[in-house]
């Protein structure tokens, strides 16, 4: 006859309460394991899966507690431990299974079966461990419901502790409930399997080795330490939500400016539900406001027109294939603003039902904007060296060989941007071969680590055999250290410049030419007069040496008068010497000199030199000279020549005038240290077209070659003065030109046309 058995219902509510606390007390635990990794998780697991098994086990063992038999009983405590380290194995099964990033079928079911193999394993060992005089009978119907009870119950546990887990913050009614109901349904099974033992009297005493009896005592020690261990691990997971709630807050704070500084915004997206979540950097860029709902109309909405199809196509083939993707396009924002955004975005999951993406959003205006810059000033950078014929190139002192060569560089060595940088071989190649060695010995190949700048010029042969002049400079970049790095530096196309200066001195030469042939010409025209000059001194010193001769020769020889003479011929003879040396002066071709000329004596020259042309003509010569005027630095022939040619025009201009015919030389300091010389005379005055007067081939004189005064002007313009002209009255014309005191002389006087 079996024992009949009644229930504690205080104890079984208390179970039942337990039951509860340890539910809750799992999803508690199963969101600390997810968020966890590394040795932290495993810690998180183990510790959980031990407060976990401890509740469920207190649970059970109350139960068994709950059911009082009418004889003693006892419980084998090394069985009832091995129960605990059942219940704490099947909490691990399922923190493990809950906490997984994916819960599949297979998995869950799977996790399903070991949990409740588990749950029920506890239940089975723990009534194992009763000690009483009795024998003890199962129900195999009632066992086996009460297994897949487990498994069903487990299966429940699991799901809710799934959907549970990322709870993070405050009690979590859901979660509640959901303690709730596993609360309930844990202790089903646990009944179940109590049903389905029965007890029947049996005269063998219980064998009581190792066991131990409960009392009151030990049963409210049992649910205080099931209370305390369950607190304390809720408590721990408190304290750890809120260090990780504060640290992901900081986070989160820090992502936040992070994406607002470098104006990124994340989103997330699932397809499925056109769910999207946007951070607040997102709905800045967009210039949605928060409380905004994001949608893909809500996007296409801000979307330029001309960027519209190509976004709308790529989200529809994102949403439907489910990979990666990224694409750029154009805002237009309701102030009429166009921002450019990159869209970057990830899969998560390529599933067809659970596809999701989580990616990022940037705003690259001012990337853009930098780049349309950038591009615009290659574009002018380009344009300026094309125009300017000026390359730039880089070579690096490491790689031993140019890495950077520009577009126009490429065209100045005529070599092809498709083929890359030449070699320095090529390079030479192209080189002029008698500049060749000229040129590696002056640049920095020789010796790079010095970091010498340099400057050279040398000639360039091209394919088509066309040669250029080519000026290279190169300037040494150096690191912190100051060890040289690269050299960096232009190739200036020069041969323009070359050619130029080559003209410039076949036109100086040309002009050197011509002067000399208007000073030939105008001697030339003064040759009766000059003759009359020579022959002055000449026939003085004749006659002279005539007069010492009859001195000497008297019977009574009278020296002191044949002296006289002599020293008369000597000078007569040193005054004819010097007309005939400024005559050769004048007539000599060389290269103009620079000295110091004092203009006054180049005056007096020149009038003691057509002093017989101004006889011819009955022209009257007055000289005005300033004393003490500041010497210049010129060429003397070349200032002869310009007061020759003003002195020379003014006599033809007087040759035909009836009446007075002066001629006035006049110099005097002038402003700015300059001093001025101006020649007047009294002739026929300048013609009516006194502009052109100064113009190569101008002239009014029937047989003139009309470069005397445009030679004058081109002379005192490179002294560095102007040379103008004026009428005079009631008759005559004035020259005047100014020259400066304190000219520095060039390194190569030239003649301007």
């Amino acid at each position: 006859m079996n024992l009949i058995g009644s229930y504690n219902y205080a104890l079984v509510v208390l179970s039942v309460l337990i039951a509860m606390v340890a539910s809750y007390a799992a999803l508690d635990l199963a969101a600390r394991v997810t968020a966890a990794a590394g040795s932290t998780r495993a810690v998180w697991l183990l510790g959980g899966a031990g407060a976990m098994g401890t509740g469920i086990w207190s649970m059970h063992y109350l139960g068994m507690l709950a059911f009082v038999l009418p004889i003693p009983v006892a419980y084998h405590w090394p069985t009832v431990l091995l129960s605990l380290l059942a219940a704490i194995l099947a909490s691990v099964i399922a923190l493990h299974v809950v906490s997984r990033q994916h819960m599949s079928v297979s998995r869950v079911v799977a996790g399903s079966v070991l949990m409740g193999a588990g749950i029920a394993g506890m239940h089975y060992i723990g009534m194992a461990a009763i000690r009483l005089p009795a024998v003890t009978q199962f129900n195999s119907v009632l066992v086996v419901l009460s297994v897949v009870l487990a498994i069903l119950i487990s299966l429940g546990a699991l799901s809710i502790a799934f959907r549970f887990r990322n709870e993070k913050t405050g009690i979590g009614w859901e979660k509640l409930a959901g303690a709730v109901v596993m609360g309930s349904a844990i202790p089903v099974m646990h009944y179940t399997g109590m049903a389905a033992a029965s007890f029947t009297p049996s005269s063998v005493p219980a064998d009581l080795s190792h066991a131990v009896s409960i009392s009151l005592v030990g049963t409210t020690g049992i649910a205080v330490v099931t209370f305390l261990v369950l607190g304390l691990a809720l408590l721990t997971s408190w304290v750890d939500r809120r260090f990780a709630e504060r640290k992901l807050e900081r986070s989160e704070a820090y992502l936040a400016e992070a994406q607002r500084l470098s104006h990124t915004g994340s989103f997330g997206w699932r397809p499925s539900t056109g769910e999207i979540i946007w951070s607040a950097e997102t709905f800045r860029i967009f210039q949605y406001d928060r409380t905004t709902t994001p949608t893909v109309e809500l996007i296409l909405h801000r979307v330029h027109p001309d960027d519209a199809p190509l976004v709308r196509e790529t989200i529809e083939r994102a949403s439907q294939d489910g990979r990666d993707f990224e694409h750029e396009y154009r805002l237009v924002m309701p102030d009429g603003a166009v921002k450019h955004v990159d869209v970057v975005a990830h899969a998560l999951s390529d599933q067809p039902a659970r596809i999701e993406f989580v990616g990022a959003v940037m705003d690259v205006s001012d990337r853009k904007r930098a780049q349309e810059e950038l591009r615009r000033s290659e574009g002018y950078l380009a344009e300026a060296q094309r125009l300017a014929h000026t390359g730039i190139w880089a070579w690096s002192v490491t790689a031993r060989r140019s890495v950077y060569w520009s577009e126009e560089n490429y065209r100045l060595f005529a070599f092809d941007p498709e083929a890359g940088i030449p070699s320095d071989e090529a390079f030479y190649q192209r080189v002029h071969p008698e500049d060749r060695d000229r040129v590696r010995s002056e640049v920095f190949l020789e010796r790079p680590e010095e970091g010498s700048h340099f400057d050279v010029e040398f000639r360039l042969v091209l394919p088509d055999r066309t040669m250029k002049y080519v000026r290279s400079t190169g300037h040494p970049v150096r690191n912190i250290s100051g060890d040289v790095l690269e050299y960096v530096g232009t190739s200036i196309d020069v041969t323009d410049r070359k050619r130029a200066e080559e003209e410039r001195e076949r036109l100086r030469q040309a002009q050197e030419d011509l002067a000399h042939v208007n000073r030939v010409t105008t001697m030339g025209e003064l040759t009766a007069s000059l003759a009359h000059e020579v022959n002055q001194p000449i026939t003085a010193a004749a006659t002279d040496a005539n007069a010492c001769l009859r001195w000497l020769t008297r019977d009574d020889p009278d020296v002191e008068e044949a002296r006289a003479a002599a020293s008369r011929i000597v000078k007569d003879a040193m005054r004819a010497a010097d007309i005939i040396g400024r005559i050769r002066l004048l007539f000599t071709k060389g290269t103009p000199q620079r000295e110091l000329v004092d203009i006054n004596e180049v005056i007096r020259e020149m009038v003691v030199l057509l002093r017989g042309e101004a006889t011819r003509y009955a022209i009257s010569v007055q000289t005005e000279l300033a004393e003490d005027l500041r010497q210049v630095v010129g060429d003397r022939v070349q200032l002869q020549q310009v007061m020759m040619n003003l002195m020379m025009n003014s006599a033809d201009a007087m040759k035909n005038v009836n009446g007075r015919r002066e001629l006035a030389i006049k110099s005097q300091p002038a402003d700015n240290e300059e001093l001025l010389v101006s020649v007047s005379d009294t002739g026929i005055g300048l013609p009516p077209q006194a502009d052109q007067i100064f113009k190569a081939f101008f002239t009014t004189k029937p047989h003139g070659t009309g470069m005397g005064l445009s030679i004058s002007r081109s002379i005192v313009e490179s002294h560095g003065g102007r040379l103008w002209a004026g009428s005079n009255a009631p008759r005559g014309a004035s020259f005047y030109f100014t020259l400066p005191s304190k000219l520095q002389v060039p390194d190569k006087p030239t003649i301007p046309a």
